[in-house]
């Protein structure tokens, strides 16, 4: 259940920085929120496998 909620809250982060909705704080950088919305669902699918095995 937590890969899910990852991969649902990266790609929220992934369009709202690519859109310019969002931002990292404490950068004002769309794209630096875009890269950690890239890691968290790199970590949800990493957590999905993991809990297959």
């Amino acid at each position: 259940m937590r890969g899910i909620i990852n991969i649902v809250i990266g790609l929220v982060f992934v369009v709202g920085g690519l859109s310019g909705q969002l931002a990292l704080r404490g950068t004002g950088s769309g794209g630096a929120i875009a890269v950690v919305g890239v890691l968290l669902i790199g970590l949800g699918a990493y957590r999905m496998i993991k809990s297959r095995e």
